[in-house]
């Protein structure tokens, strides 16, 4: 695991199609059937909009970073492309992006 500041987790999220899981503190799981693309860091915020076939009404997910406890890459040892980006809320939740990510620098 390695963490991330907000700038090295966009500039990994940036243009790579997403899966997301979000844990909540409460022990939920869900599991995104849409995929997500990364839209900015802007505002102290980090956002985030559905892909097609999702509706072109859905609303972007926006994760203010005030809301942030930490952010994380990792690649689980089965896996040689994919990896993932954890955000750990404040609040205990943890939402988990997914895709073919590079590597953070370093």
């Amino acid at each position: 695991m390695v963490d991330l500041d907000a700038a090295t987790a966009a500039a990994l999220l940036a243009d790579i199609s997403l899966n997301l899981i979000r844990r909540g503190d409460d022990g939920s799981l869900v599991l995104s059937m849409d995929h997500w693309r990364f839209t900015s860091l802007a505002d102290d915020a980090l956002t985030f909009r559905p892909e097609p076939p999702a509706p072109p009404e859905s609303e972007p997910l926006v994760i203010p970073l005030s809301d942030v406890a930490s952010i994380s890459w990792d690649r689980l040892k089965k896996q040689q492309a994919r990896s993932q980006v954890r955000v750990r809320k404040t609040n205990g939740d943890l939402l988990t992006f997914s895709g073919r990510l590079p590597d953070p620098p370093g």
